[in-house]
């Protein structure tokens, strides 16, 4: 039986919204969007944070922990799907005060608005944020709400003065079924969520997001992803008045990645459009997976109207989203790296990268994202940590070391818990610990990693914290060689 969320179908008044998951990075650009429309917005999350710190400064009123007190005078309640057994959102349910999901209300700031909808199981936010990045180069200025900052706590949202809203359109719970875009975005089509029971379930989904797109709406899709061209392939033959654009490397592309080249903190292909000009796209990045975000920005862009030659050149300009394979620093001669990556697809992405630029070993400190997706794919995340593990056309390199964490502890509604066995049985013997916080696993890349070697902290949760108390221990070593 396929997981749902039932959606609220009445009318929605959004002068005091309150938000429950707040400090998420898309609630929080939410917020920070109703907020400079003049709403009166609150929220709530279980940890203080930059973020939240943030969203105080913006007029946004927070409060760190969940209580049911906390939503009365709200005019509508709006939650992420991770917060959807909250006790504000049981509290509003028995007051009657409307609950809504966060994809209804970005479907209700389309209203007079062309909405641009990023979808896909992977590349989400690079996808959106390139095309943010070369909209704002070329001298436009859309709103947008990406699900991660571009640069400081914030700076995924804001509210621009054309008509044009980016957003990335969630699929996890079919919220994307809310949106009608007028051009829609497929980065790729996997077993991301475990809310899908199969593949053939994935499928649908993204069958049915496709055919919402406005009439005469543009379509585009990574050529390279046999889901993602299946799932174009039946949108096409059930809405031939749509355009749809095949970006990638593959012969069918429209707008074809060629010669692609990588070195060092660099990576370049030329791109072909579909008339047949040429122009040499080069990012700031090791990740050659994030060309086929570039190619997607491109071809959003050039849907858009402006000069092919221009997108090009405004996308090599583009520094990259936050935890997106972001380089932290580099000390002691051992380069920390920020990921996101949690599915088996993004992390052999990520590890095939860092190898690229190690000269030496490469450290994975990984957190697993959920109880339910390490049920799920806990085994197969293991095996792409440790073995050669080929993903698609991805041959993935193995982590030398890996400093596995626990599965966050944030359930309280009963579900199945998980723990890292299936992970840690796929690893092998002296190849991986289990570190009790940030500062152990700082004193265990200290003592091991060396000039040349690379470190990533890889995962979804508080992870991200781990890479300063790292840089911190290599500073201190570094310091005491100095005076030995």
């Amino acid at each position: 039986m396929t997981d749902t969320i039932d959606s609220h179908s009445g009318p929605i008044d959004l002068s005091r919204p309150y938000l429950v998951g707040v400090g998420g990075p898309a609630m929080s650009g939410l917020a920070r969007l109703l907020a400079e429309l003049g709403h009166q917005v609150s929220g709530s999350d279980i940890h203080d944070s930059d973020i939240l710190a943030a969203l105080r400064t913006a007029g946004v009123r927070v409060r760190v922990g969940h209580d049911a007190a906390y939503v009365e005078g709200a005019s509508c309640v709006v939650h992420t799907t991770g917060a959807r057994h909250a006790p504000e959102v049981r509290a509003a349910r028995a007051a009657g005060i409307p609950v809504v999901r966060r994809a209804q209300v970005l479907d209700k700031l389309a209203d007079g608005r062309r909405l641009v909808a990023v979808s896909g199981s992977h590349g989400k936010s690079t996808t959106a944020g390139m095309l943010v990045h070369i909209l704002r180069t070329l001298g436009q200025d859309p709103t947008y709400l990406i699900g991660a900052d571009l640069t400081g706590p914030g700076s995924g949202a804001h509210l621009g003065r054309s008509r044009l809203l980016v957003a990335e359109a969630d699929e996890s719970y079919r919220s994307f079924h809310l949106l009608s875009p007028s051009l829609a975005v497929v980065t790729n089509v996997t077993d991301d969520h475990p809310s899908f029971v199969s593949r053939a379930d994935v499928l649908r989904a993204y069958v049915e997001f496709g055919c919402r797109v406005a009439p005469d709406g543009f379509l585009i899709v990574n050529a390279d992803c046999v889901g993602a061209t299946v799932a174009a392939q039946v949108i096409a033959d059930e809405r031939p008045d749509l355009m749809v654009l095949r970006c990638g490397r593959d012969r069918a592309a429209d707008v074809r990645l060629l010669d692609v080249h990588a070195e060092g903190w660099s990576v370049s292909a030329t791109v072909r459009m579909p008339n047949g000009t040429e122009t040499r796209l080069t990012l700031p990045t090791p990740a050659t997976h994030h060309l086929h975000d570039a190619a997607a920005a491109v071809a959003c862009a050039v849907a858009l109207g402006l000069d092919p030659a221009d997108v090009t050149a405004a996308v090599g300009t583009f520094a990259g989203v936050r935890r997106r394979f972001e380089h932290i620093d580099t000390r002691a001669g051992v380069t920390v790296i920020d990921s996101y990556a949690s599915h088996p697809n993004e992390i052999a992405a990520d590890l095939q990268a860092a190898r690229t630029l190690a000269r030496g070993r490469v450290f994975v400190v990984f957190q697993p994202s959920g109880h339910a997706r390490v049920l799920a794919l806990g085994e197969r995340i293991g095996r792409v940590l440790a073995l050669d593990e080929r993903i698609g056309r991805v041959l993935a390199d193995n982590a030398d070391y890996v400093l596995l964490l626990d599965v966050p502890d944030n359930l309280s509604d009963g579900r199945p818990l998980a723990d890292t066995d299936a992970i840690a049985a796929r690893l092998r013997d002296g190849a991986y610990c289990l570190p009790l916080g940030p500062d152990h696993a700082a004193r265990v890349i200290a003592r091991m990693a060396g000039r040349g070697d690379v470190v990533l902290t890889m995962g979804t949760g508080d992870v991200t914290g781990y890479g300063a108390a790292i840089l911190d221990g290599l500073g201190r070593r570094a310091e005491v060689a100095l005076s030995a």
